[in-house]
């Protein structure tokens, strides 16, 4: 192998972390049947089951749903799925790979931000995968290109391995933490169209929330910005609100990571 040459393409099984993950485990079939070959593939199964949890939610996924939209045996899943953890990590790692690779500029904020929005468009797509990220994060190949490749974007910054995966980290927790309170948002939403609710029943109801906290003399700011027209949660608002904090987010990085060391932080052509 001369050099430079990487060698056979790796077995994308083999990327997965070892330890504590159903994902890293392969599939040795079903118990007690012999091995016959199968018209399905691992990938089919997984972005059935993607399809079926974006338009059901994850409680419809499991073998035998699966099974009925591909037409087939439940049992031939197994020899390509080892359980229903197994899916769902395979699951979350797919939708980590939708609109990857990332091209990467001399602009890393602009490139940063760019990676957030990938990320929170992904959760939106996929609201299941919000309720399943925290308690079990899969690092499969797909999760490992996304931080390969947002890790190559601080590299202009000067910033050392270590500190480029804090930034990573605070700025996927951000992107999280963001949309978990947009999500919470659009229940609210949906709890204020419900049927026998008008509009007219729910303005009644948050005029009546609002002069008893006036009342109270507890929360003169709240109720200040709520005279002013002001709703924290405005569907409206939703994108110009998570921009802010992401905003702030980088202005933050910007200034520990590159004004620490004396590197004038690059700005965007907007806020010339």
């Amino acid at each position: 192998m001369t050099k430079g040459e990487t060698g056979p393409a790796p077995d994308l099984d083999d990327l997965w972390r070892p330890i504590g993950f159903a994902g890293s485990r392969r599939s040795t079939g079903p118990r007690g049947v012999r091995a016959r070959q199968s018209p399905l593939s691992g990938d089919e199964i997984v972005r059935t089951a993607i399809r079926l949890a974006d338009a059901e939610g994850a409680g419809a996924v499991n073998m035998r749903r699966i099974a009925q939209e591909l037409a087939s045996g439940t049992m031939s899943l197994y020899w390509h799925i080892a359980d229903k953890d197994h899916l769902l990590d395979l699951m979350l790692d797919a939708i980590q790979g939708e609109d990857l690779p990332v091209e990467v500029t001399e602009d890393w904020r602009a490139d940063l931000a760019q990676m957030a929005r990938r990320e929170r468009a992904i959760l939106w797509r996929h609201r299941w995968a919000v309720d399943f990220i925290g308690g079990r994060p899969p690092l499969g190949p797909n999760t490992l290109l996304f931080m390969e490749q947002s890790l190559a974007i601080l590299e202009s910054t000067g910033a050392d391995l270590p500190e480029a995966l804090n930034v990573l980290i605070s700025v996927n927790t951000y992107v999280l933490g963001a949309v978990l309170r947009e999500m919470r948002e659009l229940l609210a939403e949906q709890e204020e169209r419900r049927p026998g609710l008008s509009p007219e029943d729910v303005e009644a109801q948050v005029a009546g929330w609002r002069s008893r906290l006036g009342r109270s003399g507890l929360f003169p700011r709240l109720v200040g910005l709520l005279e002013r027209g002001v709703d924290p949660a405005a569907p409206e608002t939703r994108d110009a609100r998570f921009e802010y904090g992401l905003a702030c987010l980088l202005d933050g990085v910007a200034q520990r990571v590159t004004g620490s060391r004396g590197v004038k932080p690059r700005t965007s052509r907007r806020s010339r």
